[in-house]
């Protein structure tokens, strides 16, 4: 028979356990959620940085317009220095989008509708004003 002590603390034990599951969890999804982060700002910066060593050996001015989306490809396929420097802005733009989409997959695997509902709206918002401001 298992005394009073014995069952708290088996108790107590599998709490420990659950705990240490769910902390590890949460810690995996904000450690994808930091590499998204920071491997967005570290390709769009080494983006840019190509870009403007290109600008340099072409001994072409800073632009003072974006390239359309739709024509980016061909500009990077010439090595355009606009090109890249667009791609770079477009990159640092897109980083937190993919942050907030990835939050919203995780508050759905979470089954935390509150939350993944209010984040869904702030993800249409972002994606809404990006396409009304291109």
């Amino acid at each position: 028979m298992i005394g009073a002590r014995s069952g708290l603390r088996l108790v107590q034990d599998r709490i420990a356990t659950l705990r240490r599951a769910v902390v590890t969890e949460v810690e995996d999804r904000n450690r994808l959620i930091y590499h998204v982060l920071r491997g967005g700002v570290v390709i769009s910066v080494g983006v840019l940085l190509f870009g403007f060593v290109l600008l340099a050996a072409t001994g072409g001015e800073v632009p003072d317009h974006s390239i359309a989306p739709r024509s980016l490809i061909g500009q990077l396929s010439r090595f355009s220095p606009d090109g890249y420097l667009s791609l770079g802005v477009l990159v640092l733009i897109f980083t937190p989008v993919v942050r907030v989409f990835l939050s919203v997959l995780s508050f759905i695997d979470e089954r935390d509708s509150k939350y993944a509902l209010m984040t869904a709206i702030v993800l249409v918002n972002l994606i809404t004003s990006l396409l009304v401001l291109a």
